[in-house]
């Protein structure tokens, strides 16, 4: 091309084709709204793609394949949820195949993948809890112990994360109505948080409250000491509301609603013997004061309890602390105030007496439990064991025939015999 001819004009660049710092700026932004919806389909695309791959894996007869496909699919769920909910029944399906699978690695990536889709995808998954359930409750009781606690585990995301009422009628019917123990070990315990995250007040306006009440009265009777602390817990909780105090007198007998509360008194007053024996003085002292208030206050209520808690006081009583040794009189003097009204008590109910008061001064006349040398510890024990005597006659010393010869003794010796 010949060169421009000299004093000529250059010739003017096209302003659509030159290009500037400005113009590719605008290019830019007119490119970047189209490269993002390209990526969010690609990588929608790579999603559906990769979960495939998952649900290959598990459906592979190689164990260690279908551990990674497991272990991808929370891992899915976090970044695209949207691509697992549109085929969530299929992937809890193949998932919970797996909780059974013979090889217990397999079995428990399977049960943490479950638990991990309730913690992330929440109350999406409110459609699966029955089948998942289903699957988790009987690993509970048939399985290696690593493989129990999984269960729990993922048990417990699924109690978190769904709809609490989803998660309370599966647990009421699949879960506390188990023959094995184990499975209504854990139900109860999941069925209790739920209730205590709920409130009483929320729970007595379900249409659920009747029949919780005499769930909660079951489990409080069950035959596994931990099932039954879980339902003794629940019927404290409800009892609180009087809906729920009316529906549990209408499916409890009253005899055994009565048992239920005895063993939550005593529950609760084991408690508070550990306060009476605290190493802080202090503490031990004010539950003293307190316990010697209370007693006046509860009167027969006490009578299950009241040997546990002489026991309890009359360790105090050689305290060198003034403070402690004299809450501990005073509580012990309470003590036995409330069982010396034994000769009123005796004539309507005589094993009441056998049963609440004499092991009461049995305890009171071993040498390791009371400092018989204190004489105002003898006086308030003396009282008791006059009543005692008074109503009993030839049958306490009867009694005092199977104890050990210096009890004997000690009797003998507050009785002038």
């Amino acid at each position: 091309m010949a060169g421009a001819l000299p004093g000529a004009a250059a010739p003017m660049a096209d302003p659509l084709l030159t290009v500037t710092p400005q113009t590719a700026t605008g290019a830019k932004r007119r490119e970047e709204p189209l490269r993002g919806r390209g990526q969010k389909d690609r990588a929608f695309s790579d999603a559906q793609q990769s979960l495939q791959e998952a649900l290959s894996m598990l459906g592979s007869d190689d164990w260690e394949l279908k551990k990674k496909g497991l272990f991808s699919i929370p891992r899915l769920a976090e970044s695209h949820p949207e691509v697992l909910l549109c085929r969530l029944r299929e992937i809890c399906l193949a998932a919970t195949s797996e909780v059974t699978n013979l090889r217990s690695k397999v079995s428990c990536s399977a049960i943490v993948t479950l638990g991990e889709l309730f913690a992330i995808l929440k109350k999406d998954m409110d459609s699966e809890v029955d089948e998942v359930a289903a699957v988790l409750l009987p690993m509970v009781w048939n399985s290696p112990e690593f493989i129990q606690k999984a269960a729990c585990q993922s048990l417990g995301m699924m109690v978190e994360n769904v709809t609490p009422a989803r998660a309370m009628t599966v647990l009421m019917d699949r879960g506390v109505k188990s023959r094995y123990v184990q499975v209504r070990k854990c139900a109860a315990e999941l069925l209790l948080s739920l209730m205590e995250k709920m409130g009483v007040t929320k729970l007595a306006g379900t249409p659920r409250a009747e029949r919780l009440a005499h769930v909660a009265g079951t489990l409080a009777q069950d035959c596994h000491k931990d099932t039954r602390h879980y339902g003794q817990e629940m019927v404290k909780m409800l009892l609180s509301h009087q809906k729920f105090k009316m529906f549990l007198e209408q499916s409890l007998s009253s005899h055994d609603l009565e048992d239920i509360l005895t063993r939550i008194k005593k529950k609760i007053f084991d408690h508070f013997v550990l306060r009476i024996n605290d190493t802080h003085k202090k503490v031990k002292q004010q539950a003293l004061e307190v316990l010697a208030e209370m007693i006046g206050l509860l009167e027969d209520a006490l009578n299950p309890v009241m040997i546990r808690l002489v026991e309890g006081i009359t360790k105090n009583l050689n305290s060198k602390d003034p403070g402690v040794h004299a809450a501990a009189m005073n509580a012990l003097d309470q003590s036995v105030v409330h069982l010396v009204l034994v000769e009123w008590v005796y004539a309507r109910s005589p094993e009441v007496v056998q049963r609440c008061a004499l092991p009461v001064l049995w305890a009171c006349l071993e040498k390791k439990a009371l400092p018989v040398r204190s004489a105002n510890v003898c006086a308030v024990v003396t009282k008791l064991a006059c009543a005692l005597c008074e109503v009993m006659g030839t049958q306490l010393i009867k009694c005092a025939e199977s104890k050990p010869p210096h009890v004997q003794e000690n009797l003998s010796s507050l009785l002038g015999w």
